[in-house]
């Protein structure tokens, strides 16, 4: 009976939190029908969104947690051609040291590394452009500045000169071509991933854009005024970019006109956006490596066959580049590869912009030089003493081989006399008579041109010192007189 009595309870219980009551499916007297009861549907995951190209704003794959991959380039003599220039993002180039600018390609994915090279020494200002974007620092060696940075921000590189063949390798075939050993190292995708193993790091992690990435208006063909740049890093090292209106891109040439191209495949460079930074300048405290204030200045964006200036700040090393229009506006940059130049507009660089009608463009005021900077007027004394000085050191090394060779020209020109008085109808040894005259006559003049120069500086071009003269003897004193003052 009890057991009857506990389950009438529940169920009345039962009833009564259902709400119901009375005879079953009748409303209580004075109240409402009551609602169904439906289950919440379960919101199914918006997937995220592909995260587009950080350094070109293309989205042709998802980015999504994928650092990006800076390797530093050699550019001194016999550097060229790079492998992997063609599937770079972005390439930056400024002069860190001497008078040619270093070089630096980014990649978004280290995936189009296919090859790249020859790999060159890191330096503290491309460290500037890679570091913000959280990208991996790929050289072989880097300077004293390079490094106190990375070890003050425990920032994980990867070096060759640490690290070597577990990341990079060595082209036989380059040497075998001619080149020298430090212009055939080159690295790959797989080779960074297997060396950033080494250290426990990984690609895996954030990106940030390099820009902000935006449509902009076209460019009506009359308004191309900025179809050909000239950025003049040093005398002897320029780059230029010509708009191609059928490409949309600016093809990157050589100072000497020829294409700058890929060694892997030909192609000749090109980018959407071309940037130029002004940013003042001066020497760093080992009297050689140059120095920047990067924390902002003017610049110059060219796009779509036009230019326009435009501002640029950063905090500081980790600090991302901010890009300001000429109406104080964030700048929208156009999707595409990039170029970047940092010019200092020392002495010994320049800039020049055309447009398609060949009228040269007025550009902005250079940059100031920093404290530890050189003015022009004194690097142009400098540049003048030195010129002098390498005039003196050419003359007297072609006067010394001109020299040299003589005796045996003469030896030469006697024997053909010699051949030619015994058969002096012989034209073949008349040929070789005038030829040997003309050799002795252009050795004797190297020698008068080369000791005109050097006697005109005061210097024998024989290094044989001139007699000194002979001394006078000074009248003898007598005893107990003092000279004469």
């Amino acid at each position: 009976m009890r057991r009857t009595l506990q389950a009438l309870g529940l169920a009345a219980a039962l009833l009564a939190a259902l709400g119901l009551g009375g005879c079953a499916g009748q409303p209580a007297s004075g109240s409402q029908a009551p609602q169904s009861a439906t289950a919440a549907p379960t919101p199914t995951p918006t997937p995220a969104e592909p995260v587009p190209n950080p350094l070109t704003g293309v989205a042709d794959a998802d980015y999504a947690n994928r650092r990006p991959v800076a390797v530093a380039l050699r550019t001194l003599a016999g550097a060229t051609p790079h492998w992997g220039l063609s599937s770079a993002d972005v390439l930056v180039e400024g002069v860190t040291e001497g008078t040619t600018a270093s070089l630096m390609a980014l990649y978004a994915n280290v995936d189009a590394i296919s090859k790249v090279g020859p790999v060159g020494p890191g330096r503290d200002l491309m460290l500037q452009f890679a570091l913000p974007l959280n990208a991996v620092p790929v050289h072989i060696d880097k300077n004293v500045y390079a490094r106190n940075l990375l070890n003050t921000l425990t920032y994980q590189d990867l070096d060759g000169y640490h690290i070597g063949k577990a990341a990079f390798a060595f082209d036989q075939d380059r040497q075998n071509a001619g080149y020298r050993e430090e212009n055939c190292f080159y690295t790959t995708a797989e080779l960074i991933r297997t060396g950033l193993q080494q250290y426990g790091a990984s690609l895996d992690g954030a990106n940030t854009p390099l820009f902000l990435f935006g449509e902009r208006a076209p460019v009506t063909e009359d308004a191309r005024n900025a179809t050909a740049l000239t950025v003049t890093f040093s005398p002897d090292d320029s780059e230029q970019l010509t708009y191609q209106a059928e490409t949309g891109l600016y093809l990157k040439t050589n100072a000497d006109g020829s294409p700058t191209t890929d060694a892997d495949n030909g192609q000749q460079i090109g980018f959407t956006n071309v940037f130029v930074l002004y940013a003042s300048s001066g020497i760093k405290d080992d009297g050689y490596t140059r120095e920047y204030a990067m924390t902002g200045g003017t610049g110059l964006y060219l796009t779509g066959g036009a230019w326009e200036t435009i501002q640029w700040s950063k905090e500081d090393a980790t600090g991302p580049l901010q890009l300001t229009a000429a109406d104080g506006q964030p700048l929208v940059v156009a999707p595409g590869k990039s170029f970047i130049a940092v010019w200092g507009g020392y002495y010994g660089q320049a800039l020049r912009l055309t447009g398609a009608d060949g009228a040269e463009q007025t550009l902005p005021e250079k940059p100031a030089l920093l404290e530890s900077g050189i003015p022009d007027e004194a690097a142009a004394a400098a540049q003048a003493e030195f010129e002098a000085r390498q005039r003196l050191i050419d003359a007297q090394a072609a006067y010394d081989a001109a020299k040299a060779q003589l005796p045996d020209a003469q030896t030469a020109l006697e024997e053909a006399q010699a051949a030619l008085d015994a058969d002096s109808e012989n034209a073949d040894l008349i040929a070789r008579r005038d030829e040997a005259q003309a050799a002795v006559d252009a050795l004797n003049q190297t020698l008068a041109d080369n000791r005109t120069i050097l006697e005109e500086a005061g210097i024998n071009p024989d290094g044989e010192e001139e007699p000194a003269a002979e001394a006078t003897p000074a009248p003898e004193t007598p005893a107990g007189e003092t000279p004469a003052e």
